[in-house]
């Protein structure tokens, strides 16, 4: 089954844990094809403000400092399957896989990308954009993505932190089909995270990126054998979440909880 990836730059969270996928998975996925991380939609100076707006300026400084420190080590790092991977163009290079980056995914440019290398599945892993329904239509296999929260709770950005900020001490990871609105679509498979009293943001976020690729690699192999089960993600008991306000972290502050 040949599998295309569509994912975001990142330097922190996604590249480890995209490795695994890409070592289980290295003779399906076909191409890589990356688009501007979340953060630098609405430009450079908005994403800096946001981003203090939420992290303050102490934990900005510590983001900052570790994406820097990434893309330093990404530079120096080998080519070779075993890490450390600090870029995802540096994981595609690791196991020589195709990789393209595009702006945006329901381009022209991807149509060609498409027509190339003729993929059957898509997993969007972390893809910041919604991929609209021609391009969905082009994989016969069908079109999944990985979220970090227990669907159709928590949909939308940013769910590591709102299950803090809400108190919640057990979230999940869920492989669902891409449907036409945000974090819709039957789910495949779903597992179950622990959220520690010590547990801080970027933990979170860790853990559940290991985790859920570890549910991805499992979705994907049922999909192959044509076992997979699905459910409905039902729409009635959805909750949905967009950008913290300072309210949010207020609130988030005061259950003791931190961000690094």
């Amino acid at each position: 089954m040949r599998i295309l990836v569509l994912t975001q730059e990142d330097n922190l969270y996604l590249p480890t844990s995209f490795a695994s996928v890409c070592r289980e998975l290295r003779d399906n996925i076909v191409c890589i094809v990356s688009s501007p991380a979340m953060s630098t939609h609405g430009g450079p100076v908005r994403g800096v403000v946001r981003h203090i707006g939420l992290f303050g300026l102490s934990g900005t400084a510590i983001l900052t400092t570790r994406i820097l420190r990434a893309k330093l080590r990404g530079l120096r790092s080998r080519h070779n399957g075993e890490g450390p991977f600090h870029s995802i163009a540096r994981v595609a290079r690791a196991f020589r896989i195709p990789f393209h980056r595009a702006a945006k995914v329901n381009s022209a440019a991807l149509h060609r990308i498409l027509d190339q290398f003729q993929p059957e599945l898509l997993i969007s892993l972390s893809c910041p954009q919604i991929i609209g329904k021609k391009i969905r239509d082009r994989f016969p296999k069908g079109c999944i993505n990985v979220h970090g929260s227990p669907l159709p709770k928590y949909r939308g950005l940013m769910p590591a932190f709102w299950v803090l900020r809400y108190g919640e001490i057990k979230t999940a990871v869920t492989v669902h089909d891409l449907g036409a609105t945000l974090d819709d679509g039957d789910i495949l498979i779903q597992r179950e995270v622990e959220i520690t009293p010590e547990e801080t943001w970027d933990s979170l976020v860790r853990k559940t990126k290991r985790v859920g690729t570890e549910a991805l690699v499992e979705a994907v192999h049922a999909i192959e054998k044509g076992t997979v089960i699905r459910k409905p993600n039902m729409e009635e008991q959805a909750t949905y979440f967009s950008f913290p306000t300072a309210a949010d972290r207020k609130a988030f502050l005061s259950r003791g909880r931190r961000f690094f």
